[in-house]
């Protein structure tokens, strides 16, 4: 068993190649590994051969070409910045999901995916606490790991509860990682959590995310802060939770495929873009996002559903059907701003992007 006690680092001394600073890039996928059965680990490393610098809990903007079309995604980084030569994000299939489908089917060694940007505030060097609490749902492991990656490394004299639930014992992922880590850190302390067994060996716990259980599994709730990450139907279940029993603090993220709407829903028009002088076409049920896109115009994205509010613009003309998620502050919408990613138009329209 490790002992884990503070130890200073430095992200920047730790690098001795040039260092990629954030802003556009091309990686290039070095590996690809089986996580589980619908879930896969990219392995990339900058076509610059230049270290990685970003914070444990960040997200990557990725720009994917596919079929002629531009899609946005932001994935969490799974990986942790102790170890920089390379950045992994960790993505599930979805049912139905462009992207997550594109990944899991196509990208393999060699394939060069370009990229927006690494950020997030959901990090841990922003947010450090003594006591925290890990709490994640499916693959919304990967930001909650590449944290309790960088706590172990680092050996931070952190007293760590790491929860997290899944489906079955087949779709846990980094279930090993999380089991050795347990093992190896006497700070650290896992528990994992499936709605039902299969015939894979298990012995945790079996049930679903609630005050009750968490009272059991982490009776110093009180003490500490979550860091939580997950679907948004795991996210509702833990905001209750959160709402029932005392914790110090509670920070979140959560990101998922692109809101849809149905063809039929009588959205679409010709865009006009003022700051950039362009014209676009927005098909019926493509978002305004993606009209910028292939338009050649970029407005800064991240979460694709509506919570971040980095592809706030300013609708000056027209009308739009918005799905969003709480991303615009008080009063911006009255004022006129709409979120891109998740806002279809109805008729013309123009934008100040």
């Amino acid at each position: 068993m490790l002992v884990a006690i503070d130890s200073p680092f430095s992200l920047s001394t730790a690098n001795t190649q040039p260092c990629y600073g954030g802003g556009p890039a091309t990686l290039v996928c070095k590996a690809v590994i089986e996580e589980t059965h619908d879930c896969k680990t990219f392995v990339f490393e900058d076509s610059q051969s230049r270290s990685f610098d970003f914070k444990p809990g960040q997200y990557v903007s990725f720009k994917f070409e596919i079929e002629g079309q531009t899609h946005v995604r932001a994935y969490s980084i799974s990986s942790t910045p102790t170890r920089p030569h390379n950045i992994q994000v960790t993505v599930k299939r979805v049912p139905g999901g462009l992207v997550s489908n594109h990944l899991n089917d196509d990208v393999q060694p060699g394939t060069e995916i370009e990229i927006a940007d690494v950020s997030g505030s959901f990090n841990w060097i922003d947010i450090p606490c003594d006591k925290p609490l890990l709490l994640s749902g499916g693959s919304g492991v990967t930001p909650v790991m590449s944290m309790l990656q960088y706590i172990t490394d680092v050996t931070l004299a952190k007293d760590v509860t790491f929860v997290h639930f899944a489906r079955s014992p087949r779709d846990i992922i980094f279930r090993d990682q999380l089991e050795f880590l347990h093992k190896r850190f006497e700070n650290v302390t896992v528990h994992l959590v499936v709605d039902s067994k299969d015939d894979l060996p298990f012995d945790g716990e079996t049930g679903q995310l609630s005050a009750d259980l968490l009272r059991r599994l982490v009776p110093d709730h009180a003490e500490r802060s979550i860091f939580m990450c997950g679907p948004e139907g795991f996210m509702k279940a833990a905001r209750t939770v959160a709402s029932e029993i005392p914790f110090a603090a509670l920070h979140e993220e959560s990101f998922g495929e692109k809101i849809t709407i149905e063809e039929n829903s009588g959205t679409g028009g010709e865009v006009f873009f003022s700051l950039s002088g362009k014209n676009g076409h927005c098909a019926e049920g493509e978002t305004l996002l993606q009209a910028a896109l292939n338009a050649g115009i970029w407005i800064d994205s991240a979460c694709q559903q509506g919570v971040c509010g980095n592809c706030k613009v300013l609708l000056s003309q027209g009308q739009v059907e918005m799905q969003d998620m709480g991303g615009l502050q008080p009063g911006e919408a009255e004022a006129g701003y709409v979120l891109t990613c998740c806002s279809w138009p109805k008729g013309a329209v123009a934008l100040e992007a």
